[in-house]
Order: structure tokens, then C-alpha cells, then sequence
């Protein structure tokens, strides 16, 4: 960029210069020049725009300069790297003669793949050809119009170059060159010699190969009769395009037979006329099958039951397979290739599979096959099936119990629900026909006795108590499932017997709880205990009670015959709350059998204990004016609530002229002023009282006596036995050393050293002395 001035003078007037006036920080100019330089890099930032100002002065150079200025702008752009590039035409174009002037020809349009809005303006322009004198176009949108007749140029060719020009930085431009025929009259419509077309192909056809080919005529001659081909809007999802000059039908994806066998598309053909006309045919596309489609089985396993004893020739299962293909590509034969192959046999055609021989459960229970499906098309494709069969039991064997007759014992004490002993019966048959089930029959739902169908454990149901030294007979049958026929079960008898043992007797309850006041007298019946025993025997049921454990202090006894347990020394609730007792029941077998349980006895409290004050001394200061406050009574008491507080105080015979005033909750206070000189001490009766009924109380002193002093306390003055006005001390008297003793009449003298020559008694005088109380000694 360049600023050019002039200056009219001559000589050093007319020397020029230039200068950036303020400085700028991105552009500066050369002085004599006046081109314009950038100092740094300019870049765009998030923008498709920068635009920079400056001044520019020229000064010229006379004595007294004389200068000019002007505002220099710079558009910082993005920079333009594509050129304009057209949309695709029509190769020839063809107009009528007798095409009105000023009629649009063709919108011409080329695209820009700038972004920026610089060069997003496309101006068209007429650059060349033999046309230019019959044609404009509007630079702005590319709208090619007729200029001038043509109606003298039939069967005429003409060329146009079009150039498109972008707005850019650099500015870029490209051109495309058009043709034109001037033709006839577009007469005839594009025709087929049939209305329909079938095309057959095979469903392995290669995509990109071509199924067959479209023939239209045109009798009109040039650009009217030339012929374009095309598949309808509404079959173009088909999977088939259509050459627009060579009319070749071609397959663009893979066919599948299976899946759809006939296409049903239209073709259209239309003229290059200035207004195309069309004429249209309907094309059928049949799709042949090919063998790609294997046999496949219903499944890839089969799992079949076969029973034993079949007959040879027994049909095991029919086997099939399908195949998508059609026609003999669909024609399936089978085999068997590995396995039990000796065994069995299959039918080729229906897949029926057959027994070669007779099968015994009890030797061998499964067999296996490999089925082959097999299609007789051009390519041999097959599928394989896995084939179990088992062999399943029939019934050919009962159950046999080894012995006829089965004894057993059991203990009358055992819990319901214990096994007392377990019966066997075989059977030959293998497999579910094989299982035994064991059942009772009988009366045996009042026996006590059950037997578990399954293993053939016999159990109690119940508690056997009362069978003791008794023998129960009942039967067991053993059976296969099924129902029961009269040949396939067995049965056996069953003698138990029950013997009998020595029982310990048992308590009603496991716990007994009572309650008794402390005060009980001696004999007083506490709690009743009862047992039971269910012995048999005459001497096996008597029994005795007695206590075991936790009778402290001989509290209690218990009448060995009725159980009753009785109060046999006093209770005392403070020493002994509560009792647990383990009482036995032990009855006079051999050896004896015994039985416990346990009796809580809790000791309720009754209110026969006295309150006792928790303390007895209290303190107050002589001279204390009256309704001073000497203590708050407490006290404690060894009974239960309600049995104590809360407790109530009184003074024992007070006087009218008592030194004490004592209040119902125990605060006991002053009514007068004390003097310790009178008297130093004091002794208060005081009585307390719980709350239990029968209320309780005892009565206590209270010692009352002197607590310190204060200055006031000092009401009579010491006296000492000597006056000594001056002391005299020699320079050098050493510390600690005694140079005086002194003697009080008051026993609260305490010795206040003052120098009638300092005015403070607390400089370092003062502490220079020190006074012995015990010595009297200074």
C-alpha cells in the first residue's frame, strides 16, 4: 500500500515527507516513499473482519512547513484460496427457433467453498464464444436470457464461456463453456416397442452387473430425438440403476431369493428437448434361486426316550430339516454318519428313524447319533444334528424284603420325631422303575410309630410315655410308583418294643416367683412348688422336695411332701433383697432320679429404719448478723421410696431465747449475734422424720462452733507485758539475728511492725523485720 502527495514549489519546498501521526502499533511508512509496511503479523480473531484507521501527514520541506493529512483504512480479510466452481449442465443444450426473446435459457450457478463473506458474492460475466450477440446474463445470480431471435439460425451450434468470479482476497474466478442447438419443433415423445419388459436373473448375481437393456425411439432428429434414461422417483430405493445414455439396467446391491423373489420398477425416457418429453415402460425382474441355502434342523440336539423291550423296527422319532431354497435346490436327504450306527436306521426321504435290535435298560441306557441333512442342488450343502436317545426302565421287577419279619427297641423317653431303626427291600429294575417307597397300613396312626417313604427310616411321632414295657406290631409295604397292582409290592412286619426307664420327676414351671414383706413372721407360707412324674413303677413316681442352693441365711425351708416353702428366719430387706432358690424333686428309684427348678423370692421393703442426719458439725463466724444461714441439714435413710425422704426437720425443745431457728426442709439459721468470748460452742438437738408409714425418726446434735475471724472479730485490744519505744540495731546486726521478745494478753494478737519515720509501712522498712508467733520473737 501506497500514499502519494504533491507539492507545487520547487526546490527544498517541494521535498516531501510522510509520517504516521500518532505512531501506530501495526503499520508504519517510509518517510520519503509513502509506501505502507506492517510491523507484525496481522491475524483474524474469531472473525471474518479487522479494519484499522490511521493518519497519514505530509510535510513538505520549506522553512515553515506546510502539510497535509489524510485517514488511511485497512480491511484485514480472510484470505480467498477457492475458486468458484459450477454446478453440472446439460452437455448440449437445445432451443427452439422460435424461443422468445428475453426468456431464461438456464440458471447457471457455481458455489464458493469459502466460507468468509468476502467472496460469498459470485459475479457472472459473458467471457468468450460464438454466442454472446444472442445471449446476456445477470451478474448477479447467473440467469442466462435470450437476447436476440434465433429464428434464422435453425440446425445452427453455438458456444458460450461463462466466467464466475469470486469477491475475495485474492479475487479467484473459473469458467465453464456451454452448447447450444437451434432445433425444430419438438414433435414426438420418446416410445418402446412393448409397454413391458421381464429380465431374469440369478440370485448370486454380481453387483455391478448388468441384467439387461432398455431400448427407446425418438423421431425427431438432433438434441429433440436424443434419448436420456431414468428410474422413477418411487422405485429408486430398488436394487437396480439404469445408464441415462446406454439404457443398461444394472444390479447395485446383492439379490436374495429367499427374501424377495420379483422386482416390479418403471423406466423412464425422455428427449432433449427444450421441453422434454417422456415416454415410460414397466419392467419385471424375476430373481432365479441358486442352492446358497444349507438343510437346517430344528434344532442342533435332540434328546428322545425310548422304552426297553421295543420291539426291532420301532419307530425312536422323525426327524426333520428345511431349506429356504425352492424347488429341487430344496430337496433334502438324510443319513446317519457316527454313533450307535448299527442300532438304528433312517429313512433317506422322511427322516423316520427305527430300531435294529431290542434294548435292555439294565445293560445300557443311552445311545447317540449324528443325523446328516443333505440337498441335492448343484453345490451340496448339509447340516448335522446331535441325537441322544435313552433308553428308559419298564417295570419288570418287584421290591423284595430280605427278612419277613423286623424287630426293634426304643427307650420310652425319646422325643418325637427319632429314628429307631431303618428297613431295606431290593429291586432289580434300574432307574425310576427301580425306586422303592415304604408305607405303613394299619392302625398305625395310634401307635406313635411313622416311616419315612423315601429311606425307610421308622420314626416316633410322638412322646411314648405311656407304652413303657409294651411291644407295637404293624406292617410295611414296599411298592414301585405307580399304583399298586397286587404283583409289584412286598410287605414285611415290624415288632417294636418299648422299654422302660426311670424318669425324673418335672417341676409345673421352669421358674416361680414370689414376693414377701421384710417384716414376715417366722411360718409364714411363701410359694407352693408341684412336680409330676410319669413313671410307671410305683416307686419311680414318689418323690421328695428339698432345697439345693441359694437359701442364705437359713431364710427358708420346704416341706419335702407338699412343696410348700415357708419363712424359717426373719427377713431383712437391707441385708438380703431378693432369694434364688433351686429347689429339687427326687424320687426313690435306683438309682433315684431328680429334677430342679428355681424359685425367685423378692423382698419388699417395709419402713422400719430411722433417717440419720449424714453430718453433725457445722461452722459460723462470730458477729454474723441474725437469719445468717449455718447449714442445710441432709439426711439418709436405709429404706426403699417411698419408705424415705423426703425428711422432715424440728429442733428438740427449742427455747424462746434459742440461738438457732431450723426450718421443716432443714436450714438451720441464726437469731442473734454470737460472741465467742460467751460462748465458743454450741449443741443443737435436732429430731428428723422420713416419710414412711409408720413414719420413722430419730434424733441427732449438731455441733455448732467458730469458723476464723476477721479485723472486726478483733473486739478487745492486746496488751504487752513490756513498752518499748526504740530498739537500737547495730549496723552490722546480722539477718535472723533476735534482738527482741514480746508478750500479748489477747490470743489473737497477731505483731504489725509501724515506724513512726515512713510514712509507708509497706517500703522496705516493713521488710526488714519479720515476727515468730510461736516464740513471741521479733
Amino acid at each position: 500500500m501506497q500514499v502519494l502527495a504533491q507539492d507545487a514549489d520547487l526546490g527544498q519546498n517541494s521535498e516531501i515527507l510522510y509520517v504516521i501521526e500518532p505512531p501506530s502499533e501495526k503499520f508504519w511508512v517510509n518517510a520519503s516513499s509513502g509506501e505502507i509496511y506492517t510491523k507484525q503479523p496481522l491475524m483474524l480473531n474469531n472473525s471474518d473482519l479487522e479494519i484499522y484507521q490511521f493518519i497519514v501527514f505530509v510535510f513538505d520541506g520549506g522553512s515553515s512547513p506546510l502539510y497535509s493529512n489524510a485517514t488511511v483504512t485497512v480491511r484485514l480479510e480472510p484470505y480467498n484460496y477457492h475458486p468458484p466452481m459450477f454446478l453440472t449442465l446439460k452437455p448440449l443444450i437445445a432451443l427452439p427457433y422460435d424461443l422468445a426473446v428475453g426468456t431464461e435459457v438456464v440458471q447457471i450457478t457455481a458455489i464458493d467453498q469459502d466460507v468468509h463473506n468476502n467472496s460469498g458474492g459470485i459475479e457472472y460475466v459473458l467471457n468468450g464464444g460464438n454466442a454472446s450477440d444472442f445471449f446476456l446474463i445477470h451478474a448477479d445470480n447467473g440467469k442466462l436470457m435470450l437476447k436476440q431471435s434465433i429464428a434464422a439460425s435453425v440446425n445452427s451450434f453455438f458456444t458460450l464461456v461463462v466466467m464466475a468470479k469470486d469477491q475475495g482476497f485474492p479475487s479467484l474466478s473459473s469458467q465453464i463453456e456451454m452448447s447450444f442447438e437451434v432445433t425444430d419443433i419438438n414433435q414426438f415423445s420418446p416410445s418402446f416397442r412393448e409397454p413391458y419388459v421381464t429380465f431374469s436373473t440369478p440370485e448370486d448375481l454380481s453387483v455391478g452387473s448388468v441384467i439387461g437393456k432398455i431400448q427407446a425411439e425418438d423421431r425427431d432428429y438432433g438434441s429433440n430425438g436424443a434419448i436420456m434414461y431414468g428410474i422413477t422417483q418411487e422405485n429408486l430405493y430398488l436394487p437396480f440403476s439404469i445408464g441415462e445414455t446406454s439404457g443398461l439396467l444394472t444390479l447395485i446391491r446383492e439379490l436374495d431369493f429367499e427374501k424377495e423373489g420379483v422386482y416390479y420398477l418403471q423406466i423412464k425416457a425422455m428427449d432433449g428437448g427444450w421441453v422434454s418429453k417422456t415416454g415410460m415402460v414397466n419392467v419385471t425382474v424375476v430373481v432365479t434361486d441358486v442352492n446358497d441355502n444349507p438343510p437346517v434342523f430344528s434344532s442342533s440336539e435332540y434328546i428322545i426316550s425310548l422304552p426297553e423291550n421295543s420291539d426291532i423296527g420301532s419307530n425312536v422319532f422323525d426327524i426333520k430339516a428345511t431349506d429356504a431354497d425352492s424347488g429341487v435346490n430344496a430337496q433334502i436327504v438324510y443319513s446317519l454318519i457316527a454313533g450307535h450306527v448299527d442300532k438304528f436306521l433312517i429313512d433317506s426321504r422322511s427322516g423316520t428313524i427305527t430300531t435294529l435290535v431290542v434294548f435292555d435298560y439294565e445293560q445300557e441306557q443311552n445311545f447317540d447319533l449324528t443325523i446328516k441333512a443333505t440337498n441335492i442342488g448343484g453345490l451340496t450343502l448339509f447340516s448335522l444334528s446331535y441325537f441322544v436317545i435313552q433308553i428308559s426302565d419298564v417295570n419288570e421287577f418287584k421290591p423284595i424284603f430280605s427278612k419277613k419279619e423286623l424287630n426293634f427297641s426304643v427307650f420310652k423317653n425319646v422325643p418325637a420325631g427319632t429314628v429307631i431303626g431303618k428297613i431295606t427291600a431290593t429291586d432289580d429294575d434300574q432307574g425310576p422303575e427301580g425306586q422303592v417307597f415304604y408305607l405303613m397300613f394299619g392302625q398305625k396312626k395310634y401307635m406313635g410309630f411313622e416311616i419315612n417313604k423315601i429311606s425307610g427310616e421308622i420314626f416316633t411321632t410322638r412322646s411314648l410315655r405311656s407304652q413303657g414295657n409294651s411291644h407295637t406290631d404293624f406292617k410295611v409295604l414296599a411298592k414301585n410308583p405307580g399304583v399298586i397292582t397286587g404283583t409289584n409290592v412286598d410287605e414285611t412286619l415290624v415288632r417294636v418294643t418299648v422299654i422302660d426307664i426311670n424318669e425324673a420327676p418335672v417341676f409345673t414351671s421352669v421358674l416361680y416367683v414370689a414376693n414377701m414383706s421384710e417384716d414376715s413372721p417366722i411360718g409364714t407360707s411363701v410359694i407352693t412348688v408341684s412336680a409330676l412324674d410319669e413313671d410307671s413303677i410305683l416307686d419311680w413316681n414318689r418323690f421328695f422336695f428339698n432345697i439345693e442352693n441359694g437359701n442364705t441365711n437359713s431364710s427358708f425351708a420346704v416341706n419335702p411332701s407338699s412343696g410348700v416353702v415357708s419363712i424359717i428366719s426373719l427377713l431383712d430387706r437391707e441385708l438380703w433383697s431378693h432369694y434364688n432358690l433351686t429347689l429339687t424333686a427326687t424320687d426313690n428309684g435306683s438309682p433315684p432320679a431328680t429334677g430342679t427348678t428355681n424359685v425367685i423370692i423378692n423382698v419388699n421393703d417395709v419402713n422400719d429404719n430411722a433417717p440419720k442426719l449424714t453430718f453433725n458439725e457445722a461452722h459460723v463466724k462470730e458477729n454474723q448478723p441474725q437469719g445468717t444461714v449455718v447449714a442445710r441439714l441432709n439426711a439418709s435413710d436405709s429404706d426403699l421410696v417411698p419408705n424415705q425422704g423426703p425428711f422432715t426437720y424440728l429442733l428438740v425443745n427449742p427455747s424462746t431465747d434459742s440461738a438457732f431457728s431450723l426450718t421443716s426442709d432443714g436450714v438451720l439459721v441464726t437469731t442473734r449475734t454470737f460472741d465467742r468470748e460467751q460462748i465458743s460452742l454450741y449443741q443443737v438437738l435436732v429430731a428428723v422424720m422420713d416419710s414412711g408409714i409408720p413414719q420413722q425418726s430419730s434424733t441427732e446434735i449438731i455441733y455448732v462452733n467458730y469458723k476464723g475471724f476477721t479485723n472486726a472479730s478483733i473486739d478487745t485490744h492486746p496488751d504487752f507485758t513490756i513498752k518499748i519505744n526504740v530498739i537500737w540495731l547495730f549496723a552490722l546486726t546480722h539477718a535472723a539475728c533476735f534482738f527482741c521478745k514480746c508478750k500479748s494478753t489477747h490470743e489473737h494478737t497477731i505483731l504489725f511492725y509501724h515506724s513512726p519515720y515512713v510514712s509507708d509501712p509497706l517500703n522496705n522498712y516493713f521488710n526488714t523485720f519479720y515476727f515468730t508467733v510461736s516464740t513471741n520473737s521479733m
